[in-house]
């Protein structure tokens, strides 16, 4: 028996789920690391190939992410109406629509993998390779997608260590067999960057099982029985409602990335070098606004979906003073310690210097900008995926890439870290700005 999400202390169960999910979210940032870093001893040709792949990847990953975030907020808000009918029914049709767009991606990826490798800028040298890998891969995406979409609905009942602790063993394999299939060991051959392929789809065959495990003999949420066409097409029409929109705001992100860092390498080798680092730095200093978005959703769809508006107001609120305090701890320690974190991943003086100019500066955001991460998890976890649309379309199309743009042309890379400040500050403001439109505007029960 969980906890009741509806009458809980708010912090102390929001800083625990956040505790847990902190884990998972490190296991798979380390194992990526770890996946290119093996890569990367086979040589540059090898590391350039599985380069190409993670634009094609992260494409058919966002909308499974999105599909997850949907699955998410409709099962904690059933879950908070005591509603177990739409529970077993939301979960179950998810990973329904789940097995209908691997169908489709693995079609599509496989007829167009050629062509759009080719237009990524793929050489002789490194095509056959990433498209040995991408086939692997594909052909696996059902072993990592639907624990993705079951994940999702784990989470929904605000038991982030389960959740947690699939993705850290998941990652634990990974990385153990990562080395084994891509040199070979014993009489196991070396399967170079195929065998990074077969090691990830081998991980997650595990987390499949796990989680399906625990949704259907821990938690009853599966339901076997066929359900009539109409109510699986309601259910499917209602997770893509939030499904979507939540896979097209992931899309932005590699998008703004790329055009960002075709404006860095027309100011030099160093800065490109330089920005690749401080993104990496970021990635582990946002883990825990990260995570407790993720523990957000809960707490607030359950007591959304028991019409209980107090609380999800004070829930939002803490978790918002919680995600500014916590900015300001990183901001404090990356601007003190700036050369001393840029050395770690480099010795080149040109390039720490570069990253330097960054930690100083754009980190003293990081508390207005995380506002925007807890912000666009609360609105899609009440059912408002446009707002939460809304502020990632306007931060990356409206003010990250021309504000990157205009500051390179007017001050080089000093002025293009500054669109990145200017940048987080403002859409933190605006995303607080909705937030609190949206909570006056919601009748208390």
């Amino acid at each position: 028996m969980h906890k009741d999400l509806t009458k809980v202390p708010i912090l102390s169960n929001l800083l625990r789920m956040s505790y847990s999910m902190s884990w998972g979210l490190f296991a798979v940032i380390g194992f990526n690391l770890a996946d290119t870093y093996f890569i990367s001893q086979l040589g540059t040709t090898e590391l350039a190939a599985i380069s190409l792949s993670f634009p094609i990847i992260l494409v058919f990953f966002s909308l499974t992410l999105g599909i997850a975030t949907s699955v998410s907020s409709l099962v904690s808000r059933s879950i908070g109406e005591r509603n177990d009918f739409l529970v077993k029914r939301y979960t179950s049709d998810s990973l329904t629509l789940g097995l209908i767009i691997v169908f489709f991606s693995v079609i599509i990826g496989f007829t167009f993998m050629k062509p759009a490798l080719l237009l990524l800028g793929a050489s002789d040298t490194t095509l056959p390779i990433v498209m040995s890998y991408l086939k692997i891969w594909f052909s696996g995406m059902v072993f990592l997608a639907i624990p993705m979409i079951g994940n999702g609905a784990i989470r929904a009942k605000g038991n982030m260590k389960i959740a947690s602790l699939i993705m850290v063993v998941s990652a634990i394999i990974n990385i153990l067999l990562d080395p084994i299939l891509i040199f070979g060991w014993g009489v196991i051959p070396a399967y170079g960057v195929d065998g990074a392929a077969y090691a990830t789809v081998i991980a997650r065959m595990g987390t499949l099982i796990a989680s399906l495990y625990f949704l259907h003999f821990k938690y009853g949420m599966i339901d076997f029985k066929k359900p009539e066409l109409k109510i699986a097409i309601n259910s499917w029409k209602k997770i893509l409602h939030i499904g979507i929109p939540a896979a097209g705001t992931n899309l932005l992100t590699p998008i703004a990335v790329a055009v960002i860092t075709g404006v860095i390498s027309r100011l030099g080798e160093n800065h490109i070098a330089a920005y690749g680092v401080v993104n990496k730095v970021e990635s582990f200093a946002f883990i825990f606004i990260l995570a407790l978005s993720s523990a957000l959703g809960p707490m607030v769809g359950h007591n959304f979906g028991a019409k209980n508006i107090p609380r999800v107001k004070e829930s939002v609120q803490v978790a918002l003073s919680l995600t500014f305090k916590w900015g300001l701890l990183m901001s404090a320690i990356l601007y003190f310690f700036s050369d001393q974190v840029m050395s770690l991943f480099t010795n080149d003086l040109s390039v720490i210097e570069s990253g330097k100019k960054y930690l100083v500066l754009v980190p003293l955001t990081y508390g207005v900008y995380g506002l925007r991460i807890i912000i666009s998890s609360f609105f899609n976890t009440v059912g408002k995926p446009v707002l939460s649309t809304f502020l990632g379309m306007f931060y990356f199309i409206v003010l990250l890439v021309p504000f990157s743009i205009i500051g390179s042309k007017m001050s080089g890379i000093e002025g293009l870290y500054l669109g990145h400040f200017m940048s987080y500050l403002i859409i933190g403001l605006i995303s607080l700005y909705l937030l609190k439109k949206y909570l006056m505007s919601i009748e208390e029960v």
